[in-house]
C-alpha cells in the first residue's frame, strides 16, 4: 500500500512538472508532418528542420518579450521564418506552407490566442 501511494504521488508531481513546463508556441509544426504535407526532398527536410528551429527560438524570444514588444517581435518572427521558406520551398510547396500558416493563425485567434492583427499573413501567390 506504502509502494502504491509513492507511486500516485510520483505520477501526480511529474505530470504537474510537464504541464506546467509546456508553453503552447502560437505557430508550432513538427518537421515530420511537414514534409509529408509539402511532399519535401531529402535536402529541403534538412533545410527546413534548421528553418523550423530558428523560428521557435524565435517565437519563445517573443514570449518574453515586454507586453508592448511581443507582437513585433512575433510577427518579424513569422516574417523572417516566410521568407527563409521561400527560398527554400517551390511555388507550389510555399503556397501551401503559406495557407497553414494563415489557417493556424486564425484557428488561434478563435481560440482567444491572438498572435498577429493581420488576418493574412502573407499572399498566396
Amino acid at each position: 500500500m506504502k509502494r502504491l501511494g509513492l507511486f500516485v504521488a510520483a505520477v501526480l508531481m511529474s505530470a504537474t512538472v510537464s504541464f506546467a513546463s509546456n508553453k503552447k508556441l502560437p505557430f508550432s509544426a513538427n518537421t515530420y508532418q511537414l514534409s509529408c504535407y509539402l511532399q519535401l526532398t531529402s535536402d529541403q527536410v534538412k533545410e527546413v528542420e534548421n528553418i523550423n528551429d530558428y523560428f521557435h527560438e524565435m517565437q519563445k524570444a517573443s514570449l518574453r518579450a515586454s507586453d508592448d514588444q511581443k507582437e513585433a517581435k512575433m510577427q518579424k518572427a513569422i516574417y523572417s521564418n516566410l521568407k527563409l521558406m521561400k527560398k527554400v520551398l517551390n511555388t507550389e510547396q510555399y503556397r501551401k506552407y503559406v495557407a497553414l500558416i494563415n489557417v493556424t493563425n486564425n484557428n488561434n485567434r478563435l481560440s482567444g490566442f491572438d498572435v498577429v492583427p493581420d488576418s493574412y499573413l502573407a499572399d498566396n501567390k
